[in-house]
Order: C-alpha cells, then sequence, then structure tokens
C-alpha cells in the first residue's frame, strides 16, 4: 500500500509567533496572500475512455498554486493532470479566470500554467524562491486551499527532515524532499511553504500512517524545472542508468586489476539507452564523476552527505560528464552526455491514447492504463508494470497495446477472453504505436482482421460485415459520435 497521499484536493488565520516571524523578509503578509491561487481542474467524462466508461459524472481536482515571475503560476502536476478544463482564482476575489497549461513535469510532480487575461496579475507581486532547501527545526509558513474550500488557510510548519522519498505521483521518481510537521490536508498541493519571505519549498504530499506529516518538494528541484523550460520544452531530471554495489572488497579489485587503496564502486547493470550506456559495462569500477572522487559506498570521498546521484541527477540532459573507471585492469576516462531516458517517460505517461473498432478499445500500456481501474488489469500484467525497472521492463515500448474495454454487443461477447491481453500482430503486422494500429486496422478492415494476443492460442478473427455491424450499433448506443481514435501527441 503506498503510504503516502498527493494532495489535491470564513478566511482563516492562524496568527502567532511564528506566523509573523515568517513575513519578516522582503515580502509582507498581504503580498503573500495576494500571490496564492486556487486551481479548480474540471475532468469530464469520455465515453471512449476505459478509465472513465459507465462513469458519466463530472470529477474535479482542486489544489493550490503561487504566481512567480512573469505571470506564471507553479503548481503539481497531479493537480492538473487530467484537467478538460482549468481555472484559476486569486485570494479575496470571486472571479475565476480560464487557464491553460503549459509544462508539466511528470518526473518532479510540477507544472507551469498561464492566464491570458491580463487583469488577473493586476497588482499581484510574484513570490520569489529560494535557491537553498531551509535548515533542520526551521519555521515555515504554509498556505493553501485545503479540501477545495474557497478560502485560504495558513498553517505553521516544522522541518524536521531533509531526505530523499519515492514521489507517489509517478511511483517511479526518488526525489529530495523536505518532511515537516503540519496539518496539511488535501487541497494545500502546490502551495507554496514561506520562509523569510520567499518560497522555501511546495507543498505535495502527505503521510497517510504518521499524523500532521506533510512532504514538501524542495527549492532546489522547483529551480531545475524552471531553468529546464527557458528553452521552451521540458526534457526532466536525467536518470542515473545503472545500479552498482561498494567496492571494499580487495579480492575483487584484484581480480579486476583496480589499485588496491582506490575507493569507488562496482557497476551492476547498466540500463539500455540511458545516458551512460554506451560508456560503462558491468563490472567496471567507478572511482570519479568530473572533479568528485566517490568512496566505497558510492558517497563522495570528501564528506558532504552527498552521493553520486547528487552528482548525476542536478544536470540537464545535454550536459556532459567525464567518468573515471577501471576495467580489465585498464583505466579510462571517457565523457558522456546527459539524456532523456524514453523508456521512463512511458512509465510516467498518463495521457490516454487509444483506437476503437468492432467496439474494442485498445490503448497503450502505460500509467494511464493503472489507475482507478488498476485492480481489473491481469494480476500478471501489473506485476510486469510494477516491477518497470527492476526486472529490466524498461524494454516496453508502445507497441505493447491491450485490448482495455470490450463494448457490449452481441457479436463481440465471445471475445472477452482477450480482454487486458496484449496484442501481438494484426493480420501478421507488429504496430509499433498505437496510430500505426489504426492504420493497420483501415487497411485490413475491409477484408478479414487477423488479432493474435500474447499467451492466447487462438486468433480473434472479424470479417468486414462484422465489423461494420458492431460499429454502427456500438456508436449508436453509446452515442460515440468522435473519430474512432484518440492518438495523443
Amino acid at each position: 500500500m503506498n503510504k503516502f497521499w498527493i494532495l489535491r484536493a470564513g478566511f482563516i488565520l492562524f496568527f502567532s509567533i511564528p506566523v509573523f516571524s515568517q513575513t519578516n523578509g522582503n515580502s509582507d503578509l498581504k503580498t503573500l496572500l495576494n500571490g496564492v491561487v486556487i486551481v479548480r481542474s474540471d475532468i469530464y467524462p469520455d465515453a471512449t475512455d476505459p478509465l472513465e466508461f459507465g462513469d458519466q459524472d463530472l470529477s474535479r481536482d482542486v489544489g493550490s498554486g503561487f504566481i512567480i515571475a512573469g505571470n506564471r503560476i507553479l503548481t503539481n502536476a497531479h493537480v492538473i493532470s487530467e484537467s478538460k478544463y482549468l481555472k484559476v482564482k486569486r485570494f479575496n476575489s470571486s472571479k475565476y479566470y480560464n487557464a491553460k497549461v503549459e509544462f508539466i513535469g511528470f518526473d518532479c510532480d510540477l507544472a507551469l500554467i498561464s492566464v491570458e487575461d491580463e487583469e488577473f496579475f493586476a497588482g499581484v507581486e510574484p513570490l520569489e524562491i529560494t535557491e537553498e532547501s531551509p535548515s533542520l527545526g526551521s519555521n515555515l509558513l504554509m498556505l493553501g486551499y485545503p479540501e477545495g474550500a474557497e478560502n485560504l488557510t495558513l498553517e505553521n510548519g516544522l522541518v524536521n527532515r531533509v531526505e530523499r522519498l519515492r514521489y507517489s505521483f509517478t511511483g517511479l521518481d526518488y526525489r529530495k524532499v523536505i518532511r515537516v510537521s503540519a496539518n496539511i490536508l488535501p487541497g494545500y498541493s502546490g502551495g507554496p511553504a514561506i520562509q523569510n519571505g520567499k518560497v522555501a519549498g511546495i507543498i505535495f504530499e502527505v503521510s497517510q500512517i504518521q499524523g500532521n506529516t506533510a512532504y514538501l518538494i524542495p527549492p532546489e528541484v522547483v529551480q531545475h524545472f524552471l531553468k529546464d523550460i527557458q528553452d521552451g520544452q521540458y526534457d526532466g531530471f536525467p536518470f542515473v542508468g545503472f545500479t552498482f554495489q561498494n567496492g571494499n572488497s580487495e579480492s575483487v579489485k584484484k581480480y579486476l586489476g583496480v589499485p588496491q587503496n582506490l575507493q569507488g564502486v562496482l557497476v551492476n547493470k547498466v540500463y539500455p539507452n540511458s545516458s551512460f550506456s554506451d560508456v560503462l559495462q558491468t563490472d567496471d569500477f567507478l572511482y570519479k564523476v568530473d572533479e568528485a572522487y566517490l568512496n566505497n559506498e558510492g558517497g563522495l570521498l570528501e564528506f558532504t552527505g552527498r552521493t553520486i546521484v547528487d552528482l548525476i541527477e542536478p544536470g540537464f540532459v545535454g550536459q556532459k560528464l567525464t567518468l573515471y573507471f577501471y576495467r580489465n585492469g585498464k583505466n579510462f576516462k571517457i565523457q558522456a552526455e546527459l539524456k532523456k531516458t524514453d523508456s521512463l517517460e512511458l512509465y510516467r505517461d498518463r495521457q490516454i491514447r487509444s483506437f476503437l473498432g468492432a467496439g474494442l478499445l485498445f490503448q497503450p500500456v502505460n500509467r494511464a492504463l493503472f489507475g482507478k481501474e488498476s485492480q481489473r488489469v491481469e494480476t500478471a500484467l501489473r506485476y510486469h508494470y510494477s516491477y518497470f525497472i527492476q526486472d529490466d521492463l524498461f524494454k516496453f515500448t508502445e507497441r505493447d497495446l491491450i485490448l482495455t474495454t470490450i463494448f457490449p454487443d452481441p457479436l463481440n461477447s465471445k471475445y472477452l477472453n482477450y480482454r487486458f491481453k496484449i496484442l501481438e500482430s494484426i493480420n501478421g503486422k507488429t504496430p509499433a504505436n498505437i496510430a500505426e494500429f489504426k492504420d493497420y486496422w483501415k487497411k485490413y478492415s475491409n477484408g478479414t482482421l487477423v488479432l493474435k494476443f500474447r499467451g492466447v492460442g487462438l486468433p480473434l478473427v472479424l470479417d468486414a460485415k462484422t465489423v461494420r455491424t458492431i460499429d454502427l450499433r456500438v456508436r449508436k448506443r453509446f452515442d460515440i459520435k468522435s473519430d474512432e481514435s484518440k492518438e495523443g501527441k
């Protein structure tokens, strides 16, 4: 069970000495209040979306955000990731303004949104973000809109730990977080934590097992996100791309021809198409990255509390690092370029892409498939997906299409045993993605369609008449007027 919640959904002030102490910097309390906004994200059901099929009610995600320089608003990615209609409202105002997503970082749970109407920003002084995390034991002032309430709420928080934690939004990314003691509720997501008048973190998770414990995205991660998007696109944090074990064993060093007094780590596995896949190999002894020497545990030899991950992760896609390592007794110095890992993006991807034909709805296997319907996906596939990295499942590509939903019709009811199976081929062709599958379907549907599925002996066979008959009945019955595919981008 996930131990953390992501936080999405009278003016209350808890006046105390810590509250006032946080507003003695370059912003006063009024400036802080004016800079915090409520973010409402309406999610409309879609009849061709298997995750929403049968649920025809409008749903909403509600969170918080704050205004930064350049008439921009920062919030959490999980607040707006599924939005069909986005709107924001400032403190002490009754008017909502339409907004749109400019950039979204699934891997750091951050998003930047904009409001076209300049009236929204009139008289607002943007909030400034610090460069470094707050110190242990220091106080924070935390602002947000709990439970989707229209009234802004302030809470005191106490920093009690800075650590690395799995971000529950993706279930994949380990990042630096700030743990605070504070009474934080859903709806605070995206709200700022203020120290000395500046944003020292962004609220994004709360512990389910520890009372009054919340987590902040630290300013270092926020600053990385903002610098990344300066070129007009978000590339994300580079992935370390290899696993290692400690280099304590003198017998292993001797076997590999590594100097006995040299500290470093032994590379266990290098992931394909990662930043160092063209440089490192299994059993390489890595002892230095750029100018930083490593110890036998993967930390820095000059103790700073940082590790090899802290050397790589803060970098940017396209940045170059120099690796120093031994291989088969030879000393190597090779430069490598940090790059985006597409397989991880597929894991994080929540965008629904689908194709509907003959009442059969196909989707690529990605994180969108494993939401509220995840328990209906067979155990083997859920296991396969959950251990995406650990079991080398980065080999998953969008070629893996799954039959997620069968819109009921007398002519397709006999195909229920094919549901939640991965497509192997269509008329002998293996589609590279959902768009190519659509092309193959149109090409062969005037004759006979032969669909083979992984782990199923007999193929699913449909003739042209059957396909046309089911399509007409399903579209009429479920009032599907749009094109049969949702390819996304």
